[in-house]
């Protein structure tokens, strides 16, 4: 019903045509341009009429692709013929890219088909619903000088309401129309005949399909010719040859995959996310007012990235579905969101620690509550704030820690996660329905999930191998052989997992690649460097043996990390360490052993092993919380270390005899105390902590309880003590500062003073005689960030390599 009858077909000099039935009348486009908006009951008669044509079409398989209003015929009676089935199929690109053509067509397209994504019934839902909203409103929903504009509106924005234009039109016609205009095909309606018949004109599209149009009793007594019946098999074959040819599989020639490097101002670039439109990227940096980092924000067809005011020392970004607005982890272990067109960073919850977030379709909003905290699974809040609810829950049974890295499906119901057992090389992606957080493990060890396109589930191991296999998102099973299908993909260190990639639901890509180029570097009391070693790696931790002749390093490769011990009379370089991930090496007193945390046994746990590796690695004691940061005491029997529970860091201390004591140094519940620090006598312990809304250094008395002290003054990170004990370094922003104590009647800081500026790391060290200081000079040469906007045929074409 309602479709322009075909006659014949022929070819003539390689040029194809088409014989159709003559409609008299004019164009929906024609009439469209004379009048503006029609009349909404006609408005709704020609909808419910077109609607009526693609449900026959669709219930037959056939999908038209561009139903737009040049492509509506009305006679003068009303009566509305749809014409030009997949013509534009059979004609050749340049027909397609010719900036009328494209224009008017673009006007239509719908999120899917803008992006070149498979198509089905539902596209052509899409477009009557932009067609129906233009008869009623005068004009198109998303409007624009370019195609690429229009594709940017039809992607991110939500059309101008209906009543706000035009006052007649009634509250149900309007939530038809934008539910056919919805962005995800699974919010519109599912076939066309639920279309009609929202628009609420049943019984007219009833009798449209009913009557009898010009034409039609000829045509259907002509299909008794047997010459017409042969000429009707030939069109269904040829039909069939173009969907064949159309639908191949596409050649190395068929697109071109377009990558790009991003070139930042900044020292670092952390973890990055793309927009759902694939048009900006958001990214840690460092701050380029020195000290911690911030996030940028850098649209694609820009030179340069910009700052995002109040997100200092912030992670994990990520965009909200309509890019407007970016989501982050704060520092003070607070959930935010920021509007990229200004204000303030706004708190919507308190978070345990970085474990991830991902923003869904519907608004909900998803974390993980941070390896560091165990024990918990997913959680999930409301854009506009609240509680935390959980989503997820461990199976003890299993011997799960926590649910990490959520990544929601476009489907708004589906998340991917990550099953944290302790360590990244034995993390399992598994799956969830947010509507009730029955959790489903996969069976993959993978890092992470970045999602799922073209029907391949890809993640990212712990190798920054990133992988594809199949996968039934309503079956939530994977099937197959998993395919390579990107290598070197940065992971982070000390974030248990957390991969450098991103992918839109629309098949973009974003990904870091490279290691931190870092040099150790000696620097004097007045600012001047040199090299302490000629090789740049990737520095973490750095600790001087106690006799000042060695060096403890901590070199990452993604995300793990190993220990090594430079000689540096002998100009050796040693590796330490080579099982699981090691890291924060601390010397015992007479310089023959490091104690260190390493992932070796499963969980994170204190291990010593001999500097000049003689002898195996010993376990010695397993905190109750992930440990981090340790320091020892003097005489070799107590470290001190922080670990995150109860929401925060806290700064706790062990004894290293057999009873294995372990207590609380300083536990603040609103506070983050870390980065502990004894005094060379052993009776103090220095520290660092945000209790008054930004990080200070102070100091306690060890091992009796005694009042802290509050040594610096406008900010301050890391303390390291000189080794008379006389002075404590710190850093305030980029600055290394010197406190000078002293102990008379109790331990105050008396003076302060600024050594020098530089970009180096927080972690450093004092030489033995306390006249230079042992650091890791800041690079950013190794690291870059690569964005491929449309990465699916890439993906499509490694996968289909796969296949017997």
């Amino acid at each position: 019903p309602n479709i322009v009858a075909i006659y014949d077909w022929g070819q003539e000099d390689g040029t194809y045509f088409i014989i159709m039935e003559y409609v008299a009348g004019r164009s929906l486009r024609d009439i469209l341009y004379s009048t503006g908006a029609i009349k909404p009951d006609a408005a709704l008669r020609v909808g419910a009429d077109i609607a009526a044509a693609l449900d026959g079409a669709h219930r037959k398989g056939v999908v038209h692709r561009d139903i737009k209003p040049g492509n509506v015929l009305v006679t003068p009676n009303g009566d509305v013929k749809v014409a030009d089935f997949g013509i534009a199929r059979a004609g050749t690109s340049e027909a397609l890219t010719q900036a009328g053509s494209v224009m008017g067509t673009a006007t239509y397209f719908s999120p899917e088909q803008a992006q070149g994504l498979d198509v089905d019934a539902r596209t052509d839902l899409y477009a009557l619903g932009a067609v129906t909203y233009e008869m009623l409103a005068g004009d198109p929903p998303f409007t624009g000088s370019t195609v690429q504009a229009i594709v940017a509106k039809v992607m991110t924005e939500r059309p101008q309401s209906l009543s706000t234009v035009r006052d007649t039109v009634t509250p149900s016609v309007e939530h038809a129309v934008l539910r056919a205009l919805a962005k995800l095909p699974a919010d519109r309606f599912a076939t066309a005949a639920e279309f009609m018949a929202a628009l609420g004109n049943q019984s007219g599209a009833a009798d449209s399909m009913r009557q009898s149009r010009p034409g039609v009793g000829g045509w259907r007594a002509r299909l008794r010719d047997p010459v017409l019946l042969v000429l009707c098999v030939i069109v269904a074959a040829l039909a069939v040859l173009l969907a064949l040819v159309t639908q191949r599989a596409p050649s190395a020639s068929d697109a071109f995959p377009v990558r790009m490097e991003l070139a930042a101002a900044q020292a670092t670039i952390g973890p990055a996310a793309l927009s759902p439109d694939g048009h900006s990227v958001v990214y840690v940096g460092r701050s380029l007012a020195g000290g911690g980092v911030e996030l940028y924000v850098r649209r694609l067809d820009q030179l340069s990235a910009r700052a995002i005011p109040g997100t200092e020392n912030a992670s994990a970004p990520i965009f909200s579905p309509d890019g407007k607005s970016v989501a982050f982890i704060a520092r003070r272990r607070k959930l935010m969101k920021v509007a990229l067109d200004g204000g303030s960073p706004v708190a919507l919850a308190d978070v345990a620690d970085n474990g991830g977030v991902d923003w869904s379709s519907n608004g909900d909003i998803v974390v993980g509550p941070g390896v560091m905290e165990g024990l918990k699974g997913l959680l999930r809040v409301n854009p506009t704030g609240g509680a935390l609810i959980p989503l997820t829950h461990i199976d003890s049974t299993r011997k799960e820690l926590s649910h990490e890295w959520p990544r929601i499906l476009s489907d708004g119901k589906t998340v991917l996660f990550t099953i944290w057992y302790g360590a990244v090389e034995r993390s399992e992606i598994a799956a969830a329905s947010l509507d009730d957080g029955k959790v489903v493990p996969l069976g993959i060890l993978a890092a992470r999930a970045l999602g799922v396109a073209g029907g391949q589930l890809v993640y990212v191991r712990a190798d920054g191998m990133a992988m594809a296999v199949p996968f039934d998102v309503r079956r939530l099973r994977v099937s197959g052989v998993p395919t390579p299908v990107q290598d070197s993909i940065r992971m982070w260190d000390g974030s248990g997992g957390d991969a450098g990639a991103f992918m839109t639901h629309n098949g973009g890509l974003i990904f870091a690649r490279g290691t931190a180029n870092r040099r150790l570097v000696w620097v004097d009391r007045a600012g001047n460097a040199r090299a302490a070693l000629n090789d740049m790696r990737e520095y973490r931790n750095v600790r001087l043996s106690p006799d000042g002749r060695q060096i403890a390093i901590s070199i990452g490769i993604g995300a793990r990390s190993d220990l090594w011990v430079h000689d540096i009379a002998a100009g050796t370089l040693t590796p330490l360490t080579t099982a699981g991930s090691s890291r924060n090496p601390t010397w015992s007193p007479d310089g023959r052993r490091i104690l260190y945390v390493s992932t070796q046994g499963g969980r994170a746990g204190f291990w010593w092993q001999p500097a000049d590796g003689s002898g195996p690695a010993v376990k010695a004691a397993e905190a109750r919380h992930n440990p981090w940061n340790i320091d020892l005491s003097p005489d070799g029997r107590t470290a001190v270390f922080n670990s995150l529970y109860n929401g925060t860091f806290n700064l706790e201390t062990f004894t290293l005899d057999s009873a294995h004591d372990e207590r609380e140094l300083a536990a603040s519940p609103t506070a983050t105390e870390t980065y502990g620090r004894f005094s060379p006598d052993g009776r103090s312990v220095a520290y660092m902590s945000d209790e008054s809304g930004r990080f200070e250094v102070y100091v306690r008395p060890f091992p009796e309880s005694g009042r802290r002290v509050q040594i610096s003054v406008s900010g301050g990170r890391r303390p390291v003590w000189a080794p008379d004990g006389k002075r404590i370094y710190f850093w305030e922003g980029s600055r290394l500062m010197s406190a000078t104590l002293a102990r008379d009647p109790a331990l105050r800081a008396v003076s302060r003073e600024a050594l020098f500026d530089g970009h180096y790391e927080v972690d450093f060290d004092v030489s033995k005689d306390g006249a230079r200081f042992l650091m890791i000079e800041s690079e950013s040469s190794g690291l870059g960030l690569v964005v491929v906007p449309d990465w699916r045929t890439e993906l499509r074409q490694l996968t289909a390599a796969r296949k017997p």
